[in-house]
């Protein structure tokens, strides 16, 4: 059938992601509808909401529970939804998906499953909702201070909900996988923190259906181990993605607490596992404390020989780099355009970054500048941490 590629999103049909808190959504990006939960009002999520958006969509609309990816694709930044496309039509899925397209499957081919806030890191980017590490900092600063760092009013209150430990959740995947499961993400707070990754895994290797399944793990790397790289060894495609905002002093300060040195050689000992079916990449959250460490991240990406992709921050607005000062934008900008021998596959981690350091501020530059410095000030004693030793601080102080 004749189908509207600028409009659809193969996620709607074939893909399921749980968020920490155990609601249903399209994927990632897409709102949650807060009363559909992945223990409870199920079959709701996945037949009576999907079959409204899969109509807009296949109508050549554009699903308002999609915006995210309407709003990035406007301001010329590679979306969500275009990821998805792009994926099926580089493999076979992509003509039995547009075959298919109306049929409704019984339960979802892949899965993405943000398995709580259970973090060992509190990264200056995050939230309570993804890092419990996060949240007890947050507390910390709170009761010591009074000042209040939260950015949303739940976060002081938010108590985690143990949806991901319930038996219920174990059955219902290992039942995915024997129906025939084609991909799993595993993504969290820090998904190695949570024993039921493991149990997963296992059931994946000793029925052999790993080897059909794609799998992708989403991790700080601080915890992972030699016997957790044999594991993913056996299934039919692993994507190990490293959240690496940077390096060395940059890199700790924005992870804290982080050792560079430790977490350099967990990168190298994954490198030795890669191959045509075990890929290594870096994702790195582009916010304003490492505007200036593309470059870093480029020479990281050239002696690891791995991808590399671009989380673009919207919020906290002080770490959203549009909102940074001029001058920042302009000799990050500058340090960008000064790197040599650029591949297609760094040119769009690239232009993803110049993309989003060109856009119009959405907030008073006078105000995000006062507010960086002293949140980060705020919290540099709770960590042992100090901002004036910082590369940006020059542009803030």
């Amino acid at each position: 059938m004749s189908i509207d590629e600028s409009t659809i999103c193969p996620a709607v049909w074939d893909h399921l992601c749980v968020n920490t808190r155990g609601n249903n959504r399209l994927c990632c990006n897409a709102t949650t509808q807060q009363f559909d939960t992945f223990l409870g009002n199920y079959d709701n999520h996945w037949n009576e909401l999907r079959d409204g958006v899969k109509k807009e969509m296949l109508q050549g609309k554009k699903p308002e529970i999609c915006k995210v990816c309407w709003d990035r694709e406007d301001s010329g930044i590679s979306s969500l939804r275009q990821s998805f496309v792009s994926r099926y039509k580089n493999t076979e899925r992509w003509n039995k998906f547009v075959e298919t397209i109306d049929t409704t499957r019984p339960s979802p081919v892949e899965l993405d499953l943000k398995l709580g806030n259970y973090c060992n890191l509190s990264c200056r980017m995050c939230n309570s909702f993804s890092s419990s590490m996060y949240a007890t900092e947050l507390h910390k600063i709170h009761k010591e201070t009074g000042i209040n760092l939260s950015k949303n009013e739940q976060e002081l209150i938010y108590k985690q909900t143990k949806w991901f430990t319930d038996p219920i959740f174990i059955e219902r995947i290992k039942q995915y996988i024997d129906d025939g499961l084609l991909e799993i993400k595993f993504t969290g707070g820090e998904p190695l923190m949570v024993p039921g990754v493991k149990e997963i895994i296992e059931h994946c290797i000793t029925t052999g259906a790993a080897k059909n399944i794609q799998i992708q793990l989403i991790t700080n790397i601080t915890l992972l181990t030699e016997e957790w790289l044999e594991k993913l060894s056996y299934f039919e495609l692993v994507v190990l993605t490293c959240s690496i905002d940077g390096t060395g002093d940059t890199y700790e300060y924005i992870r804290h607490p982080t050792n560079w040195r430790d977490v350099y050689s967990k990168l190298k000992q994954s490198k030795k596992y890669t191959n045509s079916n075990f890929i290594l990449e870096l994702t790195f959250t582009l916010q304003t404390y490492n505007m200036l460490e593309i470059k870093h991240m480029i020479d990281l990406r050239r002696e690891l020989e791995c991808r590399i992709g671009c989380i673009t921050l919207y919020e906290p607005d002080y770490l959203d780099v549009r909102n940074a000062t001029q001058q920042l934008k302009d000799d990050a900008l500058l340090a960008i355009n000064n790197i040599k021998s650029v591949t297609k596959h760094e040119r769009i981690f690239l232009n993803n970054t110049i993309n989003k350091i060109n856009q119009e501020p959405n907030a008073d530059l006078i105000a995000m500048k006062y507010k960086l410095k002293m949140i980060s000030e705020t919290k540099d004693p709770f960590r042992n941490q100090d901002f004036s030793k910082q590369r940006i601080y020059k542009y803030y102080e």
